[in-house]
């Protein structure tokens, strides 16, 4: 069996955390992570586009991602599956409508969400991989 890489192994202390540090204030959202995101997109991580209808219309999706609107909770929930702890990278803006995303997943026990930022956060960061 080959040793897990460093970036494989930030990945899971990343989620580990989000696990065990159930949730942030109320009030303070989670951090954004682009960087993260990306390396993330890059190991094949589920990615979901957070963003209106108007939005992605306007833009498209990055990274092969899926549309799915922040207010649809349950849909997300269900492209997810029923694992819980699954990382998925979030964005949507600016990444606020994404830390909305996260902190209501976190409610209904789904901690490996992964706040991208905005579009063009993780646009850049994915370029620059």
């Amino acid at each position: 069996m080959s040793r897990p890489s460093f970036f494989q192994c930030a990945i899971g202390a990343f989620i580990a955390l989000q696990l065990v540090m159930p949730a942030l204030a109320q009030d303070e959202a989670p951090t954004i992570y682009p960087g993260l995101a990306a390396g993330l997109i890059d190991q094949g991580v589920l990615v979901i586009d957070v963003r209106s209808d108007e939005e992605v219309s306007e833009t498209g999706v990055l990274a092969n991602a899926e549309h799915i609107p922040h207010t649809e909770i349950d849909a997300i929930i269900d492209s997810i599956g029923e694992r819980p702890a699954r990382a998925v990278v979030l964005y949507c803006g600016s990444g606020r409508r994404a830390s909305r995303v996260i902190d209501a997943l976190r409610q209904q026990g789904y901690g490996g969400g992964v706040n991208a930022g905005g579009y063009v956060d993780l646009q850049a960061a994915l370029a620059a991989e």
